[in-house]
């Protein structure tokens, strides 16, 4: 690589113990690159203990539209041995290897650490062992040269992120300029200039606690857990700047307790976990189901089953999301697959939760909560909050919470509103909410009440929300989730794919799926064992597949695998993506 050459996109991979830094320098070299006009796609690989283990993220920078990362690494940072032996296969023959250690080929850069902080710790009269925790911000410094970015952009940042720590952002930048005067780089990078100004950057768990927000949220209950926790934890930054209450439960069932508590009060109200939290909140799901209680859950999938893999990916929970619980009973469930359909996604699921008196389920996952990514800004002019049929004051008369309608849904109380008490029983009940003796007559007019409400769903919603569709190719991708950015990276590249987002997952939109049978050829891409999309598109639609292809290791899909992937498929009923 001659200097001065110029690439079409950079990845950047930083690795490491887990507490060495090493998501200080993806996330600031993320933020550097965004402000200088890149398309920004980065995400995390993190060991499940808190600090040791080995752990790396890959930030992916172009001029053009990405929305995935990419197999390749151009610059390797290593901030240990251990990350030189597991991911120096990984880095391009003309790529560039971060490390003091020894040089093994021509991709080592040997960095003087030492020499640097000491210079530094000299001018300001510190001990060296003060500035050791800033071999990250050399490194980050070495690709900012590597890659002709100015030292000044890369210090800005800095500074914001210890915007409350001016000492410490201070050292930091005399690191930069320490790193940037006496290293020596005899290779670089230069990328097309950027043109993608004015844009986020931010993952979907930040999404979603956004579009809650903008949908009124005034209560949040949870209990931590991997990969939901972050959603909260940013909800709890800001909850008293927009009058939210976020609670901290001691465990998943009061949870969503006290989600469906509140909700009854005429709060939105929502809580966010994983699978191993989800399990334990499946019997008052269906007791929301039964009190047509508008509750929402955030469900973030990780690789199960049990604790499975809890900092791993994996999109594995779709049947059990949709049939969760004991009885039948309406619920929605919708799958953003990108950032940004997080946001609408979260805002519009507070609107049918409402409209429709049911538990919706909004389908996330790992990849999704712990990616970061550069989407436009938030268009909230075209939000409109609808609340149903939700009565906050006055007075009622006659009132009855379950009263058999035309269109199925009841009038809704809360507590102050004269004359508007009612019981709020999971046993099947009467028009006014008390139990009944369980007369067969009232059991089924009950059951078409609460069912109905499926089909008002369906030809309600908008078609946006149940499914979109990419590309001009004779043959089809099918699939749903977060494998949205490789397949529209991958389908660039292969012209002759077409790709059908499914967004709603149940109730199924059938009448608008069955068309799409007449593709030549017609593959699933998910991420879990079996096809899990795949098997509901033959029992819903009756449409068979040619190929399922699959990955379940607990990574990501790259861009380039599926497109190996998708060569595969043409000779593979069932296709297993592997690369990590």
């Amino acid at each position: 690589m001659r200097k001065g050459f110029t690439m079409k996109d950079l990845n950047l991979m930083v690795a490491g113990p887990q507490g060495s830094g090493i998501n200080f320098t993806s996330d600031t070299f993320s933020k550097v690159m965004a402000r200088l006009g890149y398309y920004v796609f980065s995400n995390a690989e993190l060991f499940s203990t808190i600090k040791g283990e080995h752990s790396y993220f890959r930030v992916r920078v172009s001029d053009e539209l990405i929305r995935s990362y990419s197999k390749r690494v151009d610059i390797l940072i290593a901030l240990d041995s251990k990350s030189i032996i597991l991911h120096k296969d990984e880095v391009d023959n003309n790529g560039f290897i971060i490390t003091e250690e020894k040089p093994l080929d021509s991709r080592f850069i040997q960095v003087e650490y030492n020499k640097i902080l000491q210079n530094v710790a000299n001018k300001y009269n510190k001990n060296l062992s003060e500035l050791s925790v800033m071999k990250n911000t050399i490194a980050l410094a070495v690709v900012g040269k590597i890659a002709s970015i100015p030292k000044d952009a890369i210090q800005k940042v800095i500074s914001e992120n210890f915007a409350k720590r001016p000492n410490i952002a201070e050292l930091n930048n005399a690191v930069v300029d320490e790193t940037y005067s006496i290293t020596k780089i005899e290779r670089s990078i230069t990328l097309p200039k950027g043109k993608s100004f004015g844009k986020m950057l931010i993952n979907a768990a930040e999404a979603v606690a956004i579009g809650k927000i903008a949908a009124g949220l005034r209560f949040q209950s949870y209990y931590p857990i991997t990969p939901a926790s972050d959603e909260s934890q940013y909800l709890e930054g800001v909850m008293s700047k927009y009058n939210v209450i976020v609670e901290q439960t001691e465990d998943e069932i009061a949870a969503i307790n006290m989600a469906i508590a509140a909700a009854n009060t005429g709060l939105r109200a929502a809580t966010s976990t994983s699978g191993p939290g989800f399990s334990l909140m499946v019997e008052s799901l269906s007791y929301a189901g039964m009190t047509e209680t508008p509750v929402e859950i955030f469900y973030y999938q990780r690789a199960g089953p049990s604790t499975g893999m809890p900092t791993r990916h994996e999109q594995g929970d779709l049947k059990f999301a949709i049939s969760a619980g004991h009885g039948e009973f309406p619920r929605i469930v919708i799958a953003p697959g990108d950032h940004e359909e997080a946001f609408y996604d979260a805002f519009e699921s507070f609107n049918l939760a409402e409209k429709y008196q049911l538990p919706v389920i909004v389908m996330l996952d790992k990849s999704m909560a712990m990616s970061n990514y550069t989407i436009p800004k938030f268009d909230t002019s075209k939000l409109k909050i609808d609340r149903g049929k939700l009565i906050l004051e006055g007075e009622v008369s006659n009132y009855k919470r379950y009263a058999f309608t035309e269109d199925g849904i009841s009038p809704r109380t809360v507590p102050g509103v004269k004359n508007g008490m009612f019981t709020i029983a999971g046993d099947e009940h009467e028009e006014d909410g008390h139990i009944f003796s369980e007369d067969p007559d009232n059991r089924i007019r009950m059951m078409d009440k609460r069912m109905g409400k499926l089909k008002k769903v369906l030809s309600e919603i908008p078609t946006d929300m149940k499914y979109k569709f990419y590309g001009n190719g004779e043959n089809l991708i099918i699939s749903w989730g977060s494998p949205k950015g490789a397949i529209l990276d991958a389908i660039r590249e292969r012209p002759e794919y077409s790709y059908l987002q499914i967004r709603l997952l149940h109730p199924f939109p059938v009448d608008e799926v069955k068309p799409f049978a007449k593709y030549k050829r017609i593959v699933t891409v998910e991420q879990n064992y079996s096809g899990q999309l795949a098997d509901i598109l033959k029992e819903e639609a009756g449409i068979d597949v040619n190929s399922r292809i699959v990955k379940f290791n607990g990574r990501p899909i790259a861009f380039e695998e599926l497109i190996e992937g998708l060569d595969r498929s043409k000779t593979e009923g069932r296709v297993v993506l592997t690369y990590a």
